[in-house]
């Protein structure tokens, strides 16, 4: 078969299929099942990287998992941001803005960061830092924005999502530094992660 199945790409696959079960939920109008799966594929590219790492690869099997991630990103952290907005703000001028800026600066940011990574000649050593904001992080702002639905309707909670992802937007391309998450760093999102996962399933209707 064309690609590869084995275990150092299996989390990337399984954030994917999350992102898709997202948007089919967002199209049906279940937007706490949708947010769920969305946090949820945001955890998978989380730690996709580190279990990759830890697993034999060959340099056709690491090139391919680098290209992999980016093409899961634009169906988790772009193109799912793209059909939320759309589903809450409608076919509105502001919402149109947000999502072009959105969907071309973060297509810039991936193909900025595999064409660094393709210049990394040791593919197994973890950077630092990233420069622009990463992507991945649509998984958390976007959560913690809908939580404003708890409080205000949604033509409100629309504009602020809106907003949220014109900054995030401009973050994509901004030279400014992201400093990776080390293993505290780690530990912190996935506990914020649960606790994100609490309050949507003890106050989200």
């Amino acid at each position: 078969m064309i690609g590869k199945w084995n275990k150092s790409v299996i989390a990337t696959y399984v954030g994917m299929l999350l992102a898709v079960a997202s948007i089919f939920l967002l199209m049906s109008g279940f937007y706490k099942s949708a947010m769920m799966c969305f946090m949820g594929a945001g955890i998978c590219d989380l730690f996709d990287g580190t279990i990759a790492r830890m697993c034999k690869r060959t340099e056709e099997e690491k090139n391919f998992g680098i290209q992999l991630d980016s093409l899961v990103d634009v169906v988790s952290f772009i193109v799912l941001p793209v059909v939320l907005i759309v589903k809450l703000a409608g076919l509105t001028w502001y919402a149109a803005v947000a999502a072009v800026l959105y969907s071309v600066f973060g297509i810039a940011r991936l193909a900025y960061f595999n064409v660094c990574q393709e210049e990394n000649e040791d593919k197994d050593s973890p950077i630092k830092y990233y420069t622009g904001m990463p992507v991945t992080y649509a998984a958390l702002v976007f959560p913690l924005v809908y939580l404003l639905h708890l409080y205000f309707n949604t033509e409100v909670t629309a504009l602020f999502m809106c907003i949220a992802m014109e900054i995030m937007a401009l973050l994509f391309i901004l030279k400014i530094k992201f400093i990776k998450p080390g293993k505290k760093g780690y530990i912190f999102l996935m506990l914020l992660a649960i606790a994100l996962f609490a309050v949507y399933i003890i106050f989200v209707r």
